[in-house]
């Protein structure tokens, strides 16, 4: 049981970790019982788990957290590919049936679905391997850990401070990723650096809604719009290469590689517009009364 004592602020962020130990617990029985959502929940738990250690940890003088936020990172990455291959398999679903049936040519159905299989089977040995082997619970047991521990004295005006620091830095990264031409080969990378910087803006907005109000709330939905729209064009980009993997397979086997490339066609042009998408959320995220707030 933790001790009530500490500021208002400890208490809202402690409260908000035993939150998330308890969604990685159900997450991870989600996971086991082969639940369609069970891999998301659980990723997202734990890197909303992790952001708040990363954001929070030195401020509110929590005991050392570093091991705890590197096992937090390394499990969620551990999930991610079978998550991309889920992800993948929903875009390539969705193209096969908008197609017309006359331009799928050779057994592209066929194709696509032992490419799902050949994936899926591969990923869901490393999320065994993580489950036996390194448990989520035992992670969720030292988020508990760290809510027991003595409170910290942290005031409203300090986790201000530090998401303004969130903020500033997912607009830095903006503006970096905005420098580079189109096509440049640092762009990808780029993008996701803004995208996890918008991540963690997000979920400390978040967190700390129920203290700050309407403007944490507004910046909390500005981050997430740049996270949404760039975390689609990654997916494109997942697809895309799933894509030309399948169509460079289909030519080796001497069958027609048309419809994948065009499949790949109708994606880039899927995550050009998700790139418009993004730089009006961008642009959301540097509105003037969220900068004379954050000031």
């Amino acid at each position: 049981m933790s001790d009530p004592g500490g500021t208002e602020v400890d208490r809202l962020l402690r409260g908000r970790l035993a939150e998330l130990a308890g969604q990685v617990r159900r997450a991870e029985a989600m996971v086991r019982a082969e639940e369609a959502e069970g891999v998301h929940d659980l990723r997202v738990a734990m890197r909303r788990a992790r952001s708040l250690l990363v954001s929070f940890e030195d401020l509110l003088r929590w005991p050392a957290t570093q091991r705890l936020v590197e096992d937090l990172r390394w499990s969620a990455a551990e999930l991610s590919g079978l998550r991309d291959v889920e992800v993948v398999q929903e875009r390539l679903e969705v193209l096969l049936v908008a197609d017309p049936v006359e331009l799928l040519l050779g057994p592209v159905s066929a194709r696509v679905a032992d490419h799902v299989r050949a994936a899926r089977a591969s990923e869901l040995v490393r999320v065994q391997e993580l489950l036996a082997d390194n448990p989520p619970r035992l992670l969720a047991d030292e988020l508990e850990r760290v809510v027991a521990e003595a409170p910290g004295s942290a005031s409203v005006d300090d986790v201000r401070r530090r998401l303004r620091q969130d903020w500033r830095r997912t607009r830095r990264r903006a503006g970096r990723a905005a420098a580079l031409p189109a096509g440049d080969r640092a762009l990808d990378a780029a993008l996701h650096d803004v995208r996890k910087a918008a991540k963690r803006a997000r979920y400390a907005a978040e967190t700390l809604k129920p203290l700050l109000g309407e403007r944490a709330e507004e910046m909390e939905k500005a981050a997430e719009a740049v996270q949404q729209a760039l975390g689609d064009h990654r997916d494109t980009l997942l697809t895309r290469a799933a894509l030309r993997q399948m169509g460079v397979q289909a030519h080796l086997d001497r069958q027609n590689g048309f419809s994948f490339g065009r499949m790949h066609a109708l994606e880039q042009v899927a995550g050009e517009g998700y790139l418009e998408v993004y730089a009006t959320a961008r642009d959301r995220l540097d509105a003037k009364r969220l900068r004379r707030w954050l000031r």
